[in-house]
């Protein structure tokens, strides 16, 4: 065997086929996202809640936006039969100015941290909001806490006056007190903070 001749064959092989290998598992190989930068926001002892504050603002029906990851200590059963969950990644609307939140997107995985199988994916349109109350000290409260004392001194703040002449979502709650003047939904004005 002549291993002058081979050597350098299989070497020229080596050089062609290496790009192309490299260009196939670079192409096959699953992308590589940014990490999320999540905050812990909210604990209790079934659940713990973190925010993405990159998610924070103002949808445009004047509501505050952010979205959550949410880590629980048991499984969570779904709407799938026979399927539960451990994580959830969650979108809220949130009514500042009535200290109250609705579920807009979410997730369910398998797996804590947004791991594993995804298990089931629901969005609520705009016009179709189901709102829960708040109260400070809950999980909820938090959340509502965390969002609008958070939202990006960018975006512009709905005013109470916009929200009176209809700056709400339509099919929104009537103001406090059934009459014009309250406000509907989105952040406190700058005074009232």
């Amino acid at each position: 065997m002549n291993t002058q001749h081979s050597i350098p064959r299989v070497a020229g092989r080596t050089q062609a086929w290496a790009p192309a290998f490299f260009a196939l598992a670079a192409w096959s190989a699953p992308a590589v996202t940014q990490a999320t930068d999540w905050v812990a926001i909210a604990k209790s002892d079934r659940t713990e809640v973190f925010a993405n504050p990159a998610t924070l603002g103002v949808s445009p029906a004047s509501w505050v936006i952010v979205r959550t990851k949410q880590n629980f200590v048991e499984p969570q059963p779904s709407a799938k039969k026979g399927k539960s969950f451990l994580s959830a990644r969650n979108e809220y609307r949130i009514d500042c100015a009535q200290r109250r939140l609705a579920y807009h997107k979410m997730e369910t995985y398998s797996q804590l941290d947004l791991q594993g199988d995804p298990v089931q994916k629901t969005r609520i349109g705009e016009k179709n909001l189901k709102w829960m109350d708040a109260p400070s000290g809950t999980v909820f409260g938090e959340i509502v806490d965390y969002a609008c004392k958070n939202v990006p001194a960018g975006v512009p703040a709905p005013t109470r006056e916009g929200a009176a002449r209809g700056g709400g979502p339509p099919g929104g709650p009537p103001p406090p007190g059934g009459g014009g003047g309250g406000a509907r939904g989105g952040v406190p004005p700058a005074s009232a903070a």
